[in-house]
């Protein structure tokens, strides 16, 4: 046999060896489908402990994953300790200031009536909210321009 014809062989045959290798892969040698593992997995308990108050702001802290939203805008997604501004957190004085005739931006030290844009415009943890004019002078504000 000649040198060139055993290679030609030799193609053939590991060729041959590949298809039926390929086609042995493609058979399914089960007829059994597999079943999804159903398993039960508890979730991770995340502790939120609150300690004080002290004047306009609450202390605590988070121990695991946890999100903690309010007012729909404010967001704490971090663990280990937290301070929370009180003046943050909406009540019913805050969606109804209008009720209040004025009202005091803590961070201006102004205060405004609470009919006009710029009460309107106090960041929630900034409004104070006053009966008189008095009231607002004896808590240290200013009156603004505004006010008449």
């Amino acid at each position: 046999m000649s040198d060139f014809s055993a290679k030609i062989q030799m193609t053939v045959i590991g060729g041959g060896g590949l298809l039926f290798g390929f086609l042995l892969g493609q058979l399914e040698f089960s007829s059994q489908q597999s079943l999804p593992v159903i398993r039960d997995i508890q979730p991770e308990i995340s502790i939120v402990r609150l300690h004080r108050v002290s004047g306009d702001q609450l202390h605590g802290d988070i121990s695991g994953p946890v999100r903690l939203l309010w007012a729909e805008e404010n967001l704490i997604e971090q663990q280990g300790e937290f301070t929370l501004p009180l003046g943050q957190i909406p009540d019913e004085n805050d969606l109804e200031y209008k009720k209040f005739p004025y009202t005091g931006n803590a961070k201006t030290g102004k205060f405004y009536p609470s009919d006009t844009y710029f009460a309107r415009g106090v960041e929630v943890q900034h409004r104070r909210f006053f009966q008189t004019q008095q009231e607002a002078v004896d808590a240290g504000f200013i009156p603004s321009k505004s006010v008449q």
